[in-house]
């Protein structure tokens, strides 16, 4: 079973994308249960979790598959009320969307960590304030994670990946929106290419930085952050990823003679 501290981040997100588009969310909710309103998502969040990590599929049946034998089986509401808390039968894309986004900006900020902690001196006490501003904003932007009206068809992809889309416009069955989920799907990997390109600029940074390179990590900081807002996600997405990193940086060429 997870840690109970390391739920958060999955909370937080559900709360984003699952619990902000519940129609049986209760006014003032979430937390729901609170204002007399049982939830899944509350009541077996660390075992909700732990059932989507056991798979991994294209296919929504063999999440709520699992899921039903892991937690509706013992639940304590099952057979005894007129509705059922958990919203994996409703809102299962979104949930396991939510914990997979997660995942993924875990993974991204392990591999930033790990490249960091590789770099010689990287210890040292002018780099702290760089190597925190990194740390922080490592794994937080993998794609479009802001509103969108994309297209003729106005498509939000807010929480979309290229993989996604693809997909959608394989299971389309009008032209129309199959062509607009494949120009979705080529925007979306541009954006999600971005993101990787702009975390790599900023990596570049760190290791200029910890040579003493402040000038040359200043340019990868700058590119970093010129990456970022070209797909104008800081004006809809606060805060921004990269943006005060590439301050940091900056002031530290301030010290450079």
């Amino acid at each position: 079973m997870l840690a109970v501290a390391e739920m958060q981040e999955y909370l937080d997100e559900i709360r984003k994308e699952v619990c902000s588009r519940c129609v049986e969310c209760p006014e003032g909710g979430p937390p729901c249960i609170p204002l007399g309103k049982p939830c899944g998502v509350e009541l077996h969040l660390p075992k909700l979790v732990e059932a989507i990590h056991e798979v991994h599929s294209d296919l929504i049946d063999p999440y709520l598959d699992n899921n039903r034998k892991k937690i509706c089986e013992t639940c304590a509401f099952l057979h005894h009320c007129d509705f059922c808390p958990c919203p994996m039968d409703t809102l299962s894309v979104l949930l396991v969307e939510a914990v997979e986004a997660v995942d993924e900006r875990r993974q991204r900020r392990a591999r930033g960590q790990q490249l960091i902690l590789g770099l010689p001196g990287i210890s040292r006490p002018d780099m702290e304030e760089v190597v925190q501003a990194f740390e922080e904003a490592a794994g937080t932007w993998t794609g479009c994670d802001w509103p969108t009206v994309f297209g003729p068809a106005r498509l939000d992809l807010q929480g979309c990946t290229a993989a996604e889309a693809t997909t959608m416009a394989v299971e389309s069955l009008g032209a129309y929106e199959r062509k607009a989920w494949e120009q979705a799907a080529s925007w979306l990997t541009e954006v999600e290419h971005r993101a990787e390109q702009a975390e790599a600029q900023a990596g570049l940074a760190v290791a200029a930085a910890n040579a003493g390179e402040w000038r040359e990590a200043a340019e990868h900081a700058r590119r970093a952050w010129l990456i970022e807002f070209s797909t104008g996600r800081p004006i809809r997405h606060d805060p921004p990823t990269w943006h005060r990193f590439h301050e940091i940086i900056e002031a530290g060429t301030a010290t450079v003679p």
